[in-house]
């Protein structure tokens, strides 16, 4: 088995986790933003129809990975790069 320095330099292992989590909830919430944007029954630049059921799941997981959108803020901050 590879140290985890090894496995970190080899990119098999992300050291930053939070920063990935926090790129998917900023994902998700640009999303929602475009989708709230364009409205129900228009398509986005890769054809996907707008539904009230895909803005519906994309809020619930928005609010699913909000908590990791505080943590880097707060870091951010704290860090003086805000």
């Amino acid at each position: 088995m590879k140290p985890r320095q090894q496995l970190i330099k080899d990119g098999i292992i992300d050291e930053g986790k939070i920063t990935t989590k926090h790129s998917i909830a900023l994902f998700y919430k640009l999303q929602l933003e475009k989708f709230e944007k364009l409205g129900i029954g228009k398509q986005t630049e890769n054809g996907v129809t707008i539904t009230q059921t895909l803005i519906n799941v994309t809020r619930n997981r928005l609010k699913d990975l909000r908590p990791f959108l505080r943590t880097i803020n707060r870091k951010e901050t704290n860090n003086g790069t805000v």
